[in-house]
């Protein structure tokens, strides 16, 4: 009679395990929000994980049960614990490696969130069936499919758009969030294991798991809430850097103002030495004269590097600011419209790399020498930046980092880059700091204006 006792509660521990198993199949697949490969194939990794990691349990199970390592509840303990172990490293896994598109912090994090949120749910089935270790019954399966499937069904309703939205906006700090979901998980593993442990579940204690219950829900609140302020920041800085750029705009633009103002002034002048010239009938004069005037006229626009006016001012900001720090500076300019990218964008990735290069040039001694080049080709923008580089820089991934941390602009750059669905990359080669960024997908269009400009 006992050895059926036993039998029964094994078997009802598999099916317990299989339930889970399917529930963690059905909810990992949900919570692809940037996919690798292809919904289908996606599923069919998904279906992979639940078969792989119900293998493993019946492996365990037949081997520990032949070796007769443990018996009765300590045997379907320990097969509950292989149980969450398995599907944590396998499920997870197959999320983070195969299934996520996304970047692997931030993947972690979403399985992290759920694995504390799966803690919760069989924590609350625990207490209300007073069960663990996966020896069920009807009533905990029952649970388990209900507690599972509506939250699902409002998850995939009221929360996923917004989680997706909120995943291809925000791209910083998941590292610390995926840290600290981590950490709430394994809480609420302790908290699993302390509330078996206890065999009287007086007031205190139903005090204490729901104040770690809270305690869970509050923290993944507030990770929430602190990826949402570090992408705040990160806009911040790029609205100030925006800021930064208008304002040398209208500094610009007031110079323009004023050397208008003053052509209109001298044309007069010009206009008398030029009659005077014509009275005398001294046409050689003449022509020295306005080939001189012409030559100062071109000086005041040396800075017309293309015709996109966005661009143009831009480079123009820059070029002056690094001429002003005595850096020697070539700009080869071969522009057409951008119709398909927005100004937003186009002065987030030149003017973050530009002020990285003319900075990094401040910083140098002896020659110091800027290159830029921006051209289209086949449908793509390609941007390269070359400046003096003697420093070492550390590299993480290929991103240049300050301490190990890259930094906002940076990010910035990445961000706008993928957008577009392209690429930027970042070398130090004979002495030089070199930046090169690709766009894709844009509207070719005839290019006017632009070319090489030495200063």
């Amino acid at each position: 009679m006992i050895k059926v006792m036993k039998n029964i509660n094994i078997i009802n521990a598999l099916i317990t395990n299989i339930i889970n198993n399917l529930m963690h199949g059905v909810w990992f697949y949900s919570l692809v929000l940037e996919f690798k490969h292809s919904r289908k194939k996606t599923a069919a990794i998904s279906a992979a994980a639940v078969v792989l990691t119900q293998a493993v349990m019946m492996v365990l199970s037949v081997c520990m049960r032949a070796q007769n390592w443990f018996q009765g509840a300590q045997f379907v303990i320990l097969l509950y614990l292989c149980g969450y172990l398995a599907s944590m490293l396998i499920f997870g896994g197959a999320y983070v490696f195969f299934m996520s598109g996304s970047e692997p912090a931030k993947s972690l994090f979403t399985v992290s969130t759920y694995y504390s949120f799966w803690t919760l749910i069989y924590l609350a089935i625990s207490m209300a069936t007073h069960s663990f270790a996966g020896a069920g019954d009807w009533a905990v399966w029952g649970l388990r499919l209900v507690l599972n499937l509506g939250p699902l069904f409002l998850y995939k309703r009221l929360l996923k758009q917004k989680l997706m939205r909120m995943y291809k906006e925000i791209r910083i700090g998941y590292r610390t969030a995926a840290a600290v979901s981590s950490f709430a998980f394994f809480v609420m593993t302790v908290v699993i294991f302390y509330n078996q442990s206890v065999k009287r579940h007086d007031l205190l204690h139903m005090a204490m798991i729901f104040l770690a219950s809270s305690m869970m829900l509050i923290i993944h609140i507030q990770l929430f809430y602190y990826i949402v302020q570090q992408d705040y920041g990160s806009r911040l800085k790029q609205m100030e850097l925006h800021e930064k750029y208008l304002r040398t705009q209208i500094s610009s633009y007031e110079q323009m103002e004023q050397s208008a103002r003053q052509t209109r002034h001298d044309f007069r002048h010009h206009n008398m030495v030029v009659a005077e010239y014509a009275r005398e009938k001294d046409y050689e004069a003449i022509l020295t004269y306005l080939q001189e005037y012409e030559a100062r006229e071109e000086e005041k626009f040396d800075g017309d590097f293309c015709r996109n006016h966005v661009v143009n001012s831009l480079l123009c900001a820059y070029v002056s600011m690094a001429g002003r720090e005595g850096v020697e500076v070539s700009v080869d300019v071969r522009l057409g419209e951008t119709t398909e990218i927005s100004d937003y964008d186009l002065v987030t990735i030149l003017a973050n790399i530009l002020e990285n290069a003319v900075n990094a040039c401040k910083r140098e001694a002896g020659n110091r020498r800027l290159e830029l080049s921006l051209q289209q080709k086949s449908g793509k923008l390609v941007f390269v930046c070359k400046n003096t580089c003697t420093a070492e820089v550390l590299f993480k991934n290929g991103i240049p980092c300050s301490r190990e941390r890259i930094g906002v602009g940076i990010r910035s750059v990445l961000m706008s880059a993928e957008k577009y669905d392209g690429s930027a990359n970042f070398i130090v080669a004979d002495g030089m700091f070199i930046s090169q960024v690709i766009l894709n997908n844009m509207t070719v269009k005839k290019i006017r204006g632009g070319g090489r400009n030495e200063c």
